[in-house]
């Protein structure tokens, strides 16, 4: 009798197994595809917004300045200026660009963004914890009114 039901607990947990390795290889592909989507729309943005004066590195670790951006009908080139002294150019497509260097300007712009919307934030913070706290007060107030009119009747 109790190997009966050893055994049916067993045949439970299999078919749990089995359903769980299906799930799994059903949601990979998925999950995989979107984190794909993902970094291919970040690139394509990155890529578009490409503007003369950009300072950047390429996927081959040269660091440079954009001086001129060539847009044909099947590619997106760029030009780099690089070097010290002695300067260079070097022309590579718009997508071996790895990362695009924000100016002073812009990352202080950024801060005060964050730092305005933090502002903002605590505000509202602020303003909802006084609200609750006249509430309880109203709620008090209310409630002592309440006590007074039934003692007087």
């Amino acid at each position: 009798m109790t190997s009966m039901l050893l055994e049916a607990s067993n045949n439970v947990w299999n078919y749990v197994l089995i359903g769980v390795v299906a799930l799994l290889l059903i949601a990979m592909p998925i999950l995989m595809n979107a984190r794909n989507k993902r970094e291919t729309q970040k690139v394509q943005e990155q890529t578009n917004s490409l503007k003369v004066g950009d300072k950047v590195l390429t996927t081959s670790g040269v660091y440079g300045v954009i001086t001129e951006l060539k847009f044909d009908d099947s590619q997106k080139m760029v030009v780099i200026e690089t070097g010290g002294k002695t300067k260079s150019y070097l022309t590579v497509d718009a997508y071996a660009i790895y990362t695009v260097f924000k100016s002073e300007a812009e990352l202080q712009k950024e801060a005060e963004i964050k730092a305005e919307a933090e502002k903002k934030a605590l505000e509202e913070a602020e303003a909802k914890k006084t609200e609750k706290k006249s509430r309880k007060k109203k709620a008090s107030l209310e409630e002592q009114v309440a006590e007074l009119t039934e003692e007087d009747k």
